[in-house]
């Protein structure tokens, strides 16, 4: 039951939108970072005519919301584990949300962490464009250094309406239940500032150049996973007591091979590989297998992997290292399409663009 309240990149793209995943057109909202607070099931409980969607980046926090939906039994609710930087313009449609709530971030108060913030310009421009026209953002902070932070990033995006004025910001929100933190403030005695921002007519207008720009660096989806056969066996155990970490750069993504382990009856080994890219890393694990009187090579089960062609890129690059490091290897079919490090019909040995890695050292690039 727990499973059905949680929503990945892969679940949401399978599904084909929002709609299809709620099973029906509803006004849709998003709570970002509700970490151990139970906001966003008691509006899913109480509102049962809006779907409601909340991003968390700590996984034991967005599995006790789960366990309590499920508990309350509401089909109104999905959570998403990750960074919602990365997630926002990757999950949801240009003005699909009508409210989004960001109620107590953390205000990283030393300067040296003013880049973490989370509700800077650049953020803002992003989250609004999926924001639609009279949708409204609400952002609470008891920070006041932070509260100026948060009224000068909104001041700097063309088309916003702040709903308060001429009030820059309001000391609550009467139409809202109060957050544990919030709770917990005004019993200490804190001052809270709500932030009550709409998108106006000119948004989109005066943004189109900024989003198309963001959404062309998303990487494209595809339908099924990659896998390399190759015609002889690979000789595992000592491939494994050989290998070093490496990795390459393809224009702005680096490739990462961590890690090998060899499976005890040594008929398998597994390869932990990070793919880098516009500031998010994806880990997973890639299986290099003996089968019958050949090897194939494919991402493992383990782990979800974003289903995007940088998949299929990171294991036409390690086939590509494998080709150069084994002399007698040879495939015999892919997947790969046009990522494929060798034709079938034509087995010359790659290129070597490969540069070993120690750990804790800089990033590397291929020249």
């Amino acid at each position: 039951m727990v499973a059905a309240y949680l929503a990945t990149l892969n679940s949401l793209a399978e599904a084909g939108g929002w709609a299809r995943l709620f099973g029906r057109e509803a006004p849709l909202e998003l709570e970002i970072g509700f970490g151990w607070d139970t906001f966003l099931l008691e509006q899913a409980n109480a509102r049962t005519s809006t779907d409601f969607v909340g991003i968390e980046y700590d996984r034991q926090r967005v599995l006790a919301l789960a366990r309590k939906a499920a508990a309350v039994g509401v089909n109104n609710l999905r959570l998403v584990w990750g960074d919602a930087l990365y997630h926002l313009p990757r999950m949801f449609q240009p003005a699909s949300l009508q409210r989004v709530y960001i109620r107590f971030p953390d205000p990283w108060p030393k300067k040296r962490h003013h880049k973490h913030r989370l509700l800077g310009p650049e953020f803002l421009r992003s989250l609004f464009w999926h924001i639609s026209d009279g949708g409204e953002l609400v952002a609470a902070t008891d920070d006041a250094e932070y509260r100026d932070f948060i009224h000068d990033s909104l001041g700097a995006v063309a088309g916003l309406h702040n709903t308060a004025a001429p009030r820059p910001w309001l000391d609550s929100a009467p139409d809202l239940p109060m957050s544990k933190f919030e709770t917990l403030f005004r019993t200490q005695g804190k001052n809270v500032y709500v932030f009550r921002y709409a998108r106006g007519a000119d948004f989109a207008s005066a943004h189109a150049a900024a989003a198309a720009a963001e959404r062309s660096r998303i990487p494209r989806r595809v339908s099924e996973m990659p896998h390399v056969v190759f015609s002889t066996a690979v000789e595992l155990d000592t491939l494994s007591r050989a290998f070093k970490p490496f990795c390459w750069r393809e224009d702005d993504v680096l490739f990462k091979v961590n890690e090998m382990w060899l499976a005890s009856r040594a008929t398998a080994v597994l390869l932990e590989c990070v793919i880098v890219h516009d500031g998010h890393d994806e880990c997973f694990y890639v299986e290099l297998a003996n089968k019958h009187e050949g090897a194939v090579i494919r991402v493992s089960p383990i782990k979800e992997a974003e289903r995007t062609e940088l998949v299929f890129r990171c294991l036409a690059g390690i086939a590509r290292r494998l080709l150069s490091s084994i002399s007698d290897l040879r495939v015999s079919r892919h997947n790969l399409g046009a990522w494929a490090p060798v034709r079938v019909d034509e087995q010359h040995r790659p290129d070597d663009l490969w540069i070993e890695r120690n750990h804790g050292s800089g990033r590397t690039s291929v020249e």
